[in-house]
């Protein structure tokens, strides 16, 4: 059932049709699609097949309504963000999203790529984005240092201080300064509106450093493999390798990178041109398998942060593997760091 699963995939991300040997078990594949975030683009690959292979009357119905309700909540959450962003450029702020719409346009269908909510960085005019939106008559929570929390017109905003927790770390604040600074280089208009993707450069150290976070903490989604996969494949050579590296090694980031590298090269076509980047990890098939087997999801569930907090410890400690041979870091000595940070720096700076 995996490999009928990955060659559907496969089939969607390259535009390709898929030849079934035989009728899978169509209510696990469409179980483990909606888990892993990859509904509407798996069946982007199922609607090519021969119609006595595809899934059952009811179950093709079903497939069918659930992608309608995921493109009609992507085209709203758009369009929502395009409007506060356009509130936001009135009052000179730029609007650059984190992942998500950013990452979306390198799918072959954007709107089938599954979007949660709008992560956004303002840079210096983050309070002022809060007040803006608190005047256009959103709710702003500011309970975490990281990021406030707007809701706008049914859209959930992540507006970010930060680009990443630097909370108890000069490393990690470097790190922070290092993202705001490459940020803008080569930045883009996001289909004409006031939505910016973020350079290459800082999408490539963005998405692998959040991909980490989510696999330390809670396991990733194939969907977050995939947006890695598709960024190469269409960025691959806009990157400078050379200054990534430099920071995934600083940062423990390369083990992780790779493997994820591996993973899309292997099982979902990518083909990497760009000698500078590396193609092979021996833990591609650990991390793949850790992927559709034990995803254990914190995030946007409406856990209280004290909740968060120990089911965050709970599952490090059952991932200590994790961190030992990927992160290569000690579990223990990363928990003091963020229990020590947590109570004596509340409001880091940089």
């Amino acid at each position: 059932m995996r490999n009928v699963f990955f060659s559907l995939v496969k089939a969607a991300i390259n535009d390709q049709k898929v030849t079934l040997n035989s009728v899978p078990n169509w209510q696990k594949i469409y179980t483990i699609s909606a888990q892993q975030g990859v509904l509407a683009l798996v069946f982007d690959a199922v609607a090519t097949l021969p119609v006595e292979q595809q899934p059952p009357k009811a179950l093709k119905m079903q497939w069918i309504a659930s992608i309608a309700n995921i493109e009609r909540r992507y085209n709203y959450q758009k369009d929502v963000a395009i409007n506060l962003a356009e509130q936001f450029h009135k009052n000179s702020i730029n609007t650059y999203v984190l992942k998500g719409f950013a990452i979306a346009n390198y799918y072959p269908k954007p709107e089938h790529r599954e979007c949660g909510d709008l992560d956004c960085f303002l840079g210096a005019d983050y309070e002022k984005g809060n007040c803006i939106a608190e005047a256009l008559g959103a709710k702003v929570t500011r309970e975490y240092y990281k990021h406030s929390i707007i809701y706008y017109n049914k859209l959930m905003v992540e507006n970010h201080q930060f680009c990443i927790a630097i909370r108890g770390s000069r490393t990690l604040k470097a790190f922070e300064r290092h993202l705001e600074t490459i940020i803008s280089q080569g930045a883009t208009m996001i289909d004409g509106s006031h939505l910016i993707k973020p350079s290459a450069d800082f999408n490539a150290l963005f998405i692998i450093t959040h991909a980490l976070t989510h696999f330390l903490v809670e396991g990733i989604k194939l969907r977050h493999i995939l947006d890695w996969a598709l960024l190469l494949r269409s960025e691959q050579d806009n990157i400078n390798w050379k200054e990534f590296y430099r920071w995934a090694d600083r940062m423990h980031l390369t083990i992780f990178a790779d493997a994820i590298t591996a993973i899309s090269i292997e099982h979902f076509g990518l083909q990497i041109t760009n000698p500078a980047i590396h193609t092979s990890s021996p833990y591609a098939e650990r991390i793949l398998r850790d992927t559709i087997e034990n995803s254990e999801g914190l995030f946007n569930k409406g856990y209280s942060s004290w909740k968060a907090r120990f089911m965050q410890i709970r599952n490090k400690l059952s991932y200590a593997w994790k961190y030992h041979k990927i992160y290569q870091k000690s579990l223990l000595v990363e928990l003091s760091k963020s229990v020590f940070a947590f109570l004596f720096e509340k409001h880091p700076k940089l």
